[in-house]
């Protein structure tokens, strides 16, 4: 038990580390206030490959927004999955490991960001990664694909409105 617990600090420190190194430029983005605008990619723009984006957009989340869901999704997104080293603790895209990202990660508080995502492609992209960009597959490496989608769940809420994009 000990070892388990050792080795995946071991790791853990070493994926923090790789992701301080990777982002020690000063590339910024409109998503932070230290981020220079044009570096943004477009938001109608999906981050799921042409050829899996229908299928993408069929999955359909089977995690209703239940206050212990939501709660669930928070503890994976802000501890376990680690998505707010990236996207910051409130989705805006401004983590600290995100800072010198290119594209920067999403801003997940854009309302109209939610409006042209659906779940199942935001699933695509934590199971599969975003090519192009820095994401790589969370799922089911880091997190499991049932975690994956109450992460997805908890990034709903983020926009002000967690029902906008329950489609």
């Amino acid at each position: 038990m000990k070892r388990t617990i050792l080795a995946l600090g071991i790791v853990m420190l070493a994926f923090y580390a790789i992701t301080v190194l990777l982002t020690s430029t000063s590339v910024r983005s409109t998503n932070s206030p230290n981020r220079e605008a044009g570096q943004v990619m477009d938001l109608s723009v999906p981050r799921v490959p042409q050829e899996f984006l229908a299928a993408a957009k069929g999955l359909k989340n089977p995690v209703q927004p239940t206050l212990e869901n939501l709660a669930r999704g928070k503890k994976i997104f802000t501890s376990t999955g680690a998505c707010y080293t990236c996207h910051g603790l409130e989705g805006k895209g401004d983590g600290p490991a995100g800072i010198g990202l290119v594209p920067p990660p999403r801003n997940f508080a854009d309302p109209q960001f939610h409006g042209l995502r659906t779940d199942g492609e935001l699933y695509w992209v934590v199971t599969h990664g975003s090519p192009g960009s820095s994401m790589f597959a969370y799922a089911p490496q880091i997190i499991s694909e049932e975690d994956a989608w109450y992460a997805v769940t908890y990034v709903q809420t983020l926009s002000g409105n967690p029902s906008q994009a329950r489609q």
